[in-house]
């Protein structure tokens, strides 16, 4: 829809932010945090699929490329392409340093964790940022996200002003905070109009925005919460042997360092399609060290 100029939402016509891909979210900042978790889940299918065997001579390598070019592997690895294509398409300059920075920062842990499998796993990391940066980047748009990111200025952004005054709210409820989901009737009184004639529903920071509707107690037990899911999900890449549990935990790792950059800058988690993956991906982290051993 977006190379054509049809674009839609869900059977409506899109009239904000045309010629960028949004989905059938508004913003195209929502569908690069909801592209990059579900790529997230895609990486770790990938790790999954690693094959393992120290197999060197040229017979068993020509083996297992053939196999690979006739399995799931390739079709796996054709929709990551299209995805990361939609992801650079929405122009959405957080979302895609999340993405590259996340996996670029969980294929280092892993490389670190996954011991038995380095080498594997050192090949497709460096193809998947190769290929979707120098290739699908260079076809779908870029180097409008470059542009956009070199141009960002103190001068072109309001959202440091937002989060200055958001301060001054989550200082106004330190402990108890103003209350879930009250933050648009609660930010006007703390504002001043050097952020513009804009109306803030959101504090376009997730961390800021918890603060000041939770109080700083909660708020630190929710960081809490989601950094026992890191930590969990790296003992499972540490210790499990499963390839596929490996691949779930990897998928939870990424997820929670990209969200953890983008929600500098965006309000994510205010979104409930984009809240309740993420809470699917911290869940699979315990899934991936605690699930037994069955049968099947």
């Amino acid at each position: 829809m977006t190379l054509t100029g049809i674009e839609y939402l869900f059977f409506v016509p899109k009239d904000t932010y045309t010629g960028v891909a949004t989905g059938t979210f508004i913003n195209r900042n929502h569908l690069a945090g909801y592209l990059v978790l579900t790529l997230s889940l895609g990486v770790g299918m990938m790790i999954a699929k690693l094959n393992f065997n120290s197999e060197q001579n040229w017979r068993a390598r020509a083996k297992r490329l053939l196999t690979t070019l006739l399995s799931s592997k390739a079709s796996l690895r054709l929709i990551l392409i299209i995805m990361v294509a939609g992801l650079v398409m929405t122009h959405s300059r957080m979302g895609n340093t999340a993405f590259f920075a996340s996996l670029s920062i969980t294929g280092v842990l892993a490389l670190i964790l996954l011991k038995s499998s380095l080498k594997s796993v050192m090949i497709l990391i460096t193809s998947l940022i190769i290929i979707d940066i120098f290739v699908v980047g260079t076809f779908f748009g870029v180097d409008k996200v470059a542009e956009r990111l070199s141009n960002t200025s103190a001068n072109t952004e309001t959202r440091d002003e937002v989060n200055s005054y958001t301060l001054n709210a989550i200082n106004e409820h330190i402990l108890t905070g103003s209350g879930a989901g009250t933050f648009y009737t609660d930010f006007p009184k703390h504002r001043d109009f050097n952020v513009g004639d804009i109306f803030y529903a959101e504090a376009h920071n997730d961390y800021f925005q918890f603060a000041s509707e939770y109080g700083i107690p909660i708020t630190v037990l929710l960081l809490f919460a989601v950094g026992l899911c890191a930590f969990t999900a790296m003992q499972a890449m540490r210790t499990r042997k499963d390839p596929l549990l490996r691949g779930i935990a990897f998928s939870c790792l990424m997820a929670i360092i990209a969200l953890a950059i983008h929600s500098t800058v965006d309000f994510n988690l205010q979104i409930p399609a984009n809240a309740l993956t993420f809470i699917v991906l911290l869940s699979c982290g315990y899934i991936a060290l605690y699930k037994k051993k069955t049968s099947r």
